[in-house]
């Protein structure tokens, strides 16, 4: 009896001193598990390399880009730099998209510039340097959501990726010239790229109010690009609490404001970027009154903008699905970041009415695409000479360094154009600004659409247009005094009709900013060879028509100097006005001589007393 209930005892203690073993070796496991997770966090917090390096040639390079770009579109003048120049100064134009009956757009986005403008010009008291300042501030602001994205992208995909990502945002023409743009299109890229470094990081609520920041204090039709965002944490991840918690935040965070603004500006209830969609896609003509092109147009601005960089975005998607049936070392994560651009294309290509700056909110989305797939190039043909000639493996970067030899020349090339061809309308408006008369009227004809802003108009002076062969509608003036921004101006259209009344005969014109290419018609006359101007600055400004195509898009040494022809832009003024001031001169000089006697007679006179 005792011998069994020794066994007994002896097996129960047995299997408990087993299953003691057994949890002691898995907590140890775990622990380890960890230990290990705990120190790749570790590791992958201060896995990017020298981030403030990095933050500080992005800057630099986004400083220099708002110094030396040209303004390329005319929305952003007057869509954009006009309303804020009008909010800080309370002066200049208003575009029918203001206008209270329309409420296209917000004065939310612009008022936030024109709060930095007004503030500015307490400290600085000249218009041009403030216009500057605040195209340096979205510079800095590009700069620090590409550092963000750069880094997700480091800790994500590793370094390779994230290098050559880095190299072609870094001298990619079309961030040269969106980064410092003041379009809701730019800030809708800089949002959206933080939003997508947010998402990378796994902090899901950030990237859901960025997207949010871009749809609807930026662009409206950039909340598309949050699709694949919605659908790793909705559908893959089951969070759809989480999503509309995270959504809803994000909607009051972003609308209140914007509706209060407008409430205060437009003295009505107005929710601009549901009204800007609803005239987009309800409207029957819509933009298509602004002009329409074919689809050859985004493929050639595309590679001005990223060249050969381009051409290996558009092939991204195939690679990866190929590459990954191969190989397991990208994750399908990467689709998630591929996926948005080729959404944006088969919207904007499909449209009739094109623009550049449609396609900014997914630049930094090609510079990713073409990087996968130098990846997939680099690894691929590593591992042919690795299979072939295991002596020369490491010969497969010199593929990826030609690629960024080519790029790189060809970026500069471009960057080089845009500087020297374009850049006569700023100097020239530059001159404007210093002009001696306090109340002159500047006139602008033909090169309306050239116009960089009043931040280059000095205080009193006012700009107005005279008629040339142009027939659709241009922007009127604001009305003065605080109703400016309510008043409902009844000479504005929604269907770009010309509008006479926004003209003014060229006799009242005191100075005229004009553009010579050597030929004339009844409305665009040349205005420097007619008697009563005079040229007072004039500088050379490219000849598209007479240049060759690939001299003009690309300023390539020796050969575009034979292959361009240039115009002449010139700052006018009237003969009489410079006739007057040399009169005037002359009397000062003259004024002066008599003082200068007088004087000397005075001294004269007070010796022979003495």
């Amino acid at each position: 009896m005792a011998d069994e209930l020794e066994k007994r005892w002896n097996k129960s203690y047995g299997s408990s001193k087993m299953k003691y073993e057994n949890d002691r070796k898995l907590l140890h496991s775990l622990q380890q598990k960890q230990s290990i997770k705990a120190a790749e966090k570790k590791a992958e917090d201060s896995l990017v390399p020298y981030t403030e390096w990095i933050f500080s040639i992005l800057t630099a390079a986004r400083i220099y880009a708002a110094l030396t770009s040209h303004i390329t579109d005319c929305d952003e003048t007057y869509n954009f730099w006009e309303p804020s120049h009008f909010l800080a100064f309370r002066s200049g134009f208003q575009t029918w998209e203001y206008n209270p009956k329309f409420a296209l757009r917000s004065y939310f986005y612009v008022g936030a510039h024109a709060a930095i403008a007004k503030i500015a010009s307490l400290l600085i008291d000249h218009k041009v340097f403030v216009f500057y300042l605040i195209r340096m501030m979205l510079g800095m602001f590009c700069a620090i959501s590409e550092d963000q994205f750069y880094s997700a992208i480091y800790r994500k995909f590793g370094s390779f990726v994230a290098n050559c990502w880095l190299i072609t945002s870094l001298f990619a023409p079309g961030m040269f010239i969106s980064s410092t743009s003041f379009l809701p299109s730019s800030f809708a890229m800089y949002s959206m790229t933080l939003a997508y470094a947010a998402w990378l990081d796994g902090c899901h609520q950030a990237s859901v109010l960025w997207v949010a920041a871009a749809s609807i204090i930026g662009w409206p039709f950039a909340a598309v690009l949050g699709i694949p965002i919605f659908w790793d944490i909705v559908i893959k991840n089951g969070q759809l609490k989480k999503f509309i918690e995270y959504f809803f935040i994000a909607f009051v965070y972003t609308i209140s404001p914007l509706i209060l603004v407008d409430l205060m500006l437009y003295k009505r209830m107005v929710i601009a970027p549901l009204n800007i969609v609803l005239y987009n896609v309800l409207n029957i003509h819509g933009s298509t009154l602004y002009g329409t092109e074919p689809l050859s147009f985004y493929i050639y601005n595309g590679f001005l903008n990223f060249n050969i960089a381009f051409c290996l975005a558009l092939i991204a998607l195939p690679c990866f699905v190929v590459y990954k049936y191969f190989n397991n070392d990208l994750k399908w994560k990467v689709c998630y970041l591929l996926m948005p651009m080729y959404i944006w294309f088969a919207i904007m290509f499909s449209a009739p009415h094109k623009e550049e700056r449609f396609l900014y909110p997914v630049y930094p989305l090609i510079s990713f695409s073409a990087s996968i797939v130098l990846y997939i190039i680099w690894k691929s043909t590593s591992a042919c000479f690795a299979y072939f000639y295991k002596h020369m493996k490491e010969a497969s970067i010199l593929n990826i360094t030609g690629f960024f030899i080519i790029y790189i020349a060809l970026s500069c090339c471009r960057i080089s154009a845009l500087e020297t061809y374009y850049r006569a309308p700023m100097h020239i408006f530059k001159d404007v600004y210093n002009i001696p008369e306090a109340e002159a009227t500047v006139c602008i004809g033909k090169e309306w659409h050239r116009f960089p802003s009043s931040f280059f108009i000095p205080t009193g002076a006012t700009v107005r247009f005279v008629k040339s062969e142009f027939k659709g509608q241009l922007p009127q003036r604001y009305f003065p005094g605080t109703n400016g921004t309510s008043g409902i101006n009844p000479d504005q259209n929604d269907e770009n009709r010309e509008e006479p009344s926004v003209y003014i005969s060229i006799k009242e014109c005191d100075y005229l900013v004009d553009v010579d290419y050597g030929t004339e018609t009844k409305l665009e006359p040349r205005y420097n060879t007619r008697s009563g101007w005079t040229s007072i600055k004039s500088y050379p400004f490219l000849n598209s028509a007479k240049s060759k195509t690939i001299a003009r898009a690309f300023n390539i040494p020796g050969y575009s100097r034979k292959n361009i022809k240039y115009g002449t832009y010139h700052l006018l003024k009237r003969s009489r006005l410079i006739k007057h001031q040399e009169e005037e001169r002359d009397r000062i000089k003259e004024l002066q001589k008599e003082r200068e006697e007088k004087i000397m007679q005075d001294k004269l006179h007070g010796n022979d007393e003495l």
